[in-house]
């Protein structure tokens, strides 16, 4: 092995690499260690927190995304923070805490942000929506008569169908986040 330290763009990929092929603990370190070199910059806090989600740390992850917010200067970054952040708060069951970072951060605010190639993630509208509506179902928050409200479940279903939904029950509004869900392979957990 080289006495030659790596460089941060270096432990960035290395990272990202090794968290693509599921090796969680191996990224983690790597991004660690791209924060000593560089702790102003966006990349290893990212790839920090994702891997805390990973590895089911949602307080620590939380922790890790609100500190990134601080060094980014990108419209992707902020998008790959923010789904970041809002899945932790998910995996925590801090429901309100979604839906209250989306109103400080709205969809519409990200223009042209989409897909975000880093880490293989190509995280789009649709992602944030399907956040933003499983926050809504776990707070009850999902009848018909809201088909309109933002604060509603149904109604952020409806953002990323091409047909949308007419509310019949709450299985049944699972069943379609749970089929969207299934059409990204996996890639996200609720």
């Amino acid at each position: 092995m080289s006495d030659i330290p790596a460089s941060y763009d270096s432990l960035i990929e290395s990272g990202w690499e090794k968290y693509n092929q599921r090796r969680y603990n191996e990224a983690y370190q790597s991004f660690l260690k791209a924060r000593k070199e560089d702790n102003a910059r966006p990349e290893s806090y990212l790839g920090t927190g994702w891997t805390l989600l990973r590895i089911q740390h949602p307080d620590s992850a939380i922790v890790v995304f609100r500190t990134g917010f601080y060094y980014i200067t990108s419209l992707d970054d902020s998008v790959d923070a923010l789904c970041g952040l809002s899945g932790s708060y998910l995996a925590n069951g801090e429901n309100t805490k979604v839906v209250d970072l989306f109103k400080k951060y709205p969809v519409s605010s990200y223009n042209d942000a989409f897909p975000i190639k880093e880490h293989d993630f190509f995280l789009d509208e649709g992602d944030l929506e399907i956040v933003q509506a499983m926050a809504f179902y776990r707070l009850g928050l999902y009848s018909s008569e809201q088909n309109e409200d933002p604060d509603n479940a149904v109604y952020h279903v409806n953002r990323i169908l091409l047909t949308p939904i007419e509310y019949k029950d709450p299985k049944s509004l699972m069943d379609k986040m749970t089929e969207y869900l299934e059409g990204t392979k996996g890639d996200y957990y609720l």
